[in-house]
């Protein structure tokens, strides 16, 4: 009998949503996988978090430690994510050091036991001053060697989030799990692109994007990150086979390698789609079109056009019944560091999985390419526009 493996998702901070995903635990097999962890963090904070505070819900302290209590209730845990990679080095100075401190302090009080944390000094300053609550390593600590992973555990965590990159390269996934007595996390519907020229710069932008300081607001966002790594996307659609994420039916290939937890991304995404993830990942299986199901339909946030027109909307289909075996070549110990130049698997099997309307799809990739040519010509002049337009309606936190 195969190990049960541990899920943690977002939480929306609602209680009929908790409600929901501890009724897909209560509706279980003994085989399926197990929801264990909701992770989440405030809408701004002095330490910020990998999102900017635009899709983030409002929160306040009394809201979070109810909140922490009641799903503790339902038998699952909280993780609090301060998983911004960069902090302006306020860390440094009296004052910040003397804020990040009160806000840890609140984050305790509140009843935090557990968090996720990016930048290696500020999980030496838990350990120090608050060393009941634990410590995984973010993903964007990009761990993706056995060497790396020790130098992290030295740090006194408990948990690892394995550079993304490696989700698929299972000769050093089973090292690391083998070889460190943290436990080893996936992002399992991870949608970057393999190693993707924008995500080390993306992520500095989300996290500044909500973290506020001495009363500062949080520093502005834009979405030139997403824009480019859409219209890459778009420009060559077997990207969406490249980038790292696994199936739900492909979460046993994890466990057989030894990772003990698989991650499920989507902060910001509506109650609605985490549970059909939450669901899905729980029973291993989703039949239905996996480009929805992962969440990458960000090109239809643009439809309307420089001209004041409005695509239709466009559907890119990836039928998860052709990806049986898929996986195969990578269990074998295939590894993609080397790139796409030598290596035609994802291509060859996009053209049986990936259907599209290849006019619109050019239609779009040249909307996402004026847009991104203007955001870089001119950014003041454009990022009102492409803030607020595509702003996400924020949600309500049921008290």
């Amino acid at each position: 009998m195969k190990e049960i493996m541990r899920i943690t998702l977002p939480t929306t901070f609602e209680k009929s949503y908790a409600d929901s995903i501890a009724e897909i635990n209560s509706k279980r097999d003994m085989e399926d996988n197990q929801i264990a962890e909701f992770y989440g963090s405030m809408q701004t904070s002095v330490l910020g978090s990998a999102r900017p505070s635009k899709y983030l819900p409002t929160l306040s302290y009394i809201e979070l430690k109810k909140h922490i209590e009641y799903i503790e209730s339902l038998g699952i845990d909280f993780s609090y994510l301060a998983n911004a990679p960069c902090l302006g080095n306020i860390e440094y100075s009296g004052n910040g050091r003397l804020e990040i401190e009160s806000f840890l302090s609140r984050l305790s009080d509140a009843g935090v036991k557990r968090m996720i944390i990016t930048i290696p000094y500020l999980m030496e300053i838990v350990r120090e001053k608050f060393p009941h609550i634990k410590i995984a390593a973010s993903s964007i600590c990009y761990i993706s060697n056995l060497k790396i992973a020790k130098r992290f555990e030295e740090l006194g965590i408990e948990r690892i989030v394995i550079d993304p990159d490696k989700n698929r390269d299972f000769k050093t996934l089973k090292k690391i799990c083998s070889s460190v007595s943290a436990e080893i996390e996936v992002i399992a519907n991870h949608t970057c692109i393999h190693h993707c020229s924008y995500e080390y710069y993306h992520y500095n932008n989300t996290g500044h994007g909500s973290q506020k300081f001495n009363g500062e607001a949080e520093k502005p966002y834009n979405q030139y990150n997403l824009l480019a790594c859409t219209l890459k996307k778009l420009e060559s659609p077997w990207e969406f086979l490249a980038s790292p994420w696994i199936r739900p039916e492909d979460t046993d290939f994890l466990a057989d390698a030894g990772v003990k937890w698989i991650k499920i991304a989507g902060r910001g995404s509506s109650p609605e789609a985490l549970l059909e993830l939450a669901g899905a990942y729980v029973k291993k299986a989703y039949k239905g079109n996996l480009i929805p199901f992962l969440g990458w339909c960000h090109w239809n946030s643009f439809r309307k056009t420089e001209e004041g027109n409005t695509l239709p909307s466009l559907e890119i289909k990836l039928d998860p019944s052709k990806l049986n075996g898929f996986m195969d070549k990578f269990r074998n110990g295939y590894c993609c560091d080397d790139g796409c130049d030598t290596c035609d698997y994802c291509k060859k099997t996009a053209l049986e999985a990936i259907t599209y309307d290849s006019e619109l799809i050019k239609l779009y990739g040249a909307e996402l390419a004026s847009r991104i040519a203007k955001i870089t010509k001119s950014v003041f002049a454009t990022y009102a526009h492409y803030n607020q337009e595509e702003r996400i309606p924020k949600l309500k936190v049921i008290k």
